[in-house]
C-alpha cells in the first residue's frame, strides 16, 4: 500500500490543511482588524469556542475537568503563551505581514525548542543537530530573500513579531513535555479558558470593552472568522490525534505534516493574498526540511535507515 493510502496520512493531511485554514482566516481577521485591541478580542472568541468545546466532549466522554492542580495549571500556562501566539500571530497580519514567512518562522521553533529540550530537561543534542541549527538560521535567511545586514536592521515589525512568536510557541514545546498526560479536551478547556481571560482583559484594559457589544458589519466578520479559526482549533487536535490511531510515526508524521503546511500556505499566498513567491522561499523550505531532518533524531533514522529487501514472490 502506498503512503497516501494508509490512514494515517489521510488524517495528517486534513490536519496540514486544518493549520493552513486557520493561517488564511488568522489573515482574513489580520485584514478586517484596525486595532490591536481587535486581535485581543479575537483571541477572546477563540478561546470561548475551545472552552465550550472542550467542556463538551468532557461531559460527553465522562472526563474529569478538574484534575490534578500540575495539570491545570500547566494547561493555563500553555494557554498563557498561546494567547501571546495567537495575538502576535493576528498583530503581525495587522501589520501587512507576508502569511508565508510568518508561517515559516512558526515551524521555525525547532531550533529554541531543541534549545530547551537541551538545557531544561537534559537531551543531548548530537553534532547533526547542530548542523541542523546552522542549516534551519540559513533557511531563515533565505526565506526574507537574503538581506544585507543593513536590511535585517530595518526589518519591518511584523518580521520580529513572528520571530517573538516562534519562541512562544517552543515555549508552549516545554510546557507540552511537562504535562503531556493531560487529557486533550481537559487541556482545551483550560487553555481556552485562559485564552478567554487574558484575551477579554486585553480588550478592557485597552480601553474597547464596545467591542463585546458591536455587532457592526465589520464586528460580526470578525466574529464568525474568529468563531471559524476556533472551530478548525478543535479539528487540528482530533485529526492529529486520529493520525497517530491510524499508524503514524512520529518521524514521518511530523515530516510530512510540517512540509505540506509551509507549501500550501506558500501557494495560498500568492493568489488570496497577493503575496510575492520568490525563491528565496523555495529555497528556505527545503532547507527547513533539510535542518528538521538534521534535529530530529527520529525523523534522521527513518530518513537513512535501511530498507529490508522483501523476498521476490514467484507466481505459477
Amino acid at each position: 500500500m502506498t503512503l497516501i493510502g494508509e490512514a494515517w496520512m489521510k488524517w495528517t493531511l486534513l490536519e496540514a490543511c486544518t493549520k493552513t485554514a486557520s493561517k488564511v482566516l488568522q489573515k482574513v481577521v489580520g485584514n478586517v482588524s484596525s486595532t490591536v485591541a481587535h486581535t485581543f478580542f479575537a483571541t477572546f472568541v477563540v478561546g470561548l469556542v475551545q472552552v465550550v468545546s472542550g467542556y463538551i466532549a468532557c461531559r460527553r466522554r465522562k472526563t474529569k475537568i478538574m484534575t490534578d492542580w500540575q495539570s491545570i495549571l500547566g494547561a493555563c500556562l500553555f494557554g498563557c503563551f498561546a494567547v501571546i501566539s495567537t495575538v502576535l500571530g493576528f498583530a503581525v497580519f495587522l501589520l501587512g505581514g507576508d502569511m508565508s514567512i510568518n508561517t515559516f518562522f512558526i515551524t521555525l521553533s525547532i531550533v529554541p525548542g531543541a534549545l530547551i529540550d537541551r538545557f531544561c530537561f537534559g537531551h543531548k543534542l548530537e553534532s547533526r543537530a547542530w548542523i541542523g541549527v546552522l542549516v534551519a538560521i540559513l533557511a531563515g535567511y533565505a526565506i526574507l530573500d537574503w538581506p544585507s545586514l543593513q536590511e535585517v536592521i530595518k526589518m519591518p515589525l511584523w518580521v520580529w513579531l513572528s520571530i517573538a512568536t516562534m519562541f512562544s510557541v517552543a515555549i508552549n514545546q516545554g510546557i507540552t513535555q511537562k504535562v503531556k498526560k493531560i487529557d486533550m479536551f481537559v487541556k482545551n478547556f483550560w487553555g481556552g479558558l485562559t485564552a478567554v481571560i487574558l484575551g477579554g482583559l486585553g480588550v478592557i484594559i485597552l480601553g474597547q470593552s464596545k467591542l463585546f457589544i458591536d455587532f457592526s458589519v465589520d464586528m460580526r466578520k470578525l466574529w464568525i472568522v474568529s468563531i471559524a479559526i476556533g472551530f478548525i482549533v478543535v479539528a487540528m487536535w482530533s485529526y492529529n490525534l486520529l493520525s497517530y490511531k491510524g499508524g503514524a510515526s512520529i518521524a514521518l508524521k511530523k515530516l510530512v505534516m510540517n512540509g505540506a503546511y509551509l507549501i500550501m500556505v506558500m501557494i495560498l499566498g500568492v493568489p488570496l493574498f497577493h503575496e510575492k513567491f520568490t525563491w528565496g522561499k523555495v529555497t528556505g523550505t527545503l532547507l527547513f526540511l533539510a535542518a528538521f531532518v538534521l534535529m530530529d533524531k527520529s525523523t534522521w533514522e527513518f530518513v537513512t535507515r535501511t530498507p529490508r529487501t522483501k523476498p521476490a514472490v514467484v507466481t505459477v
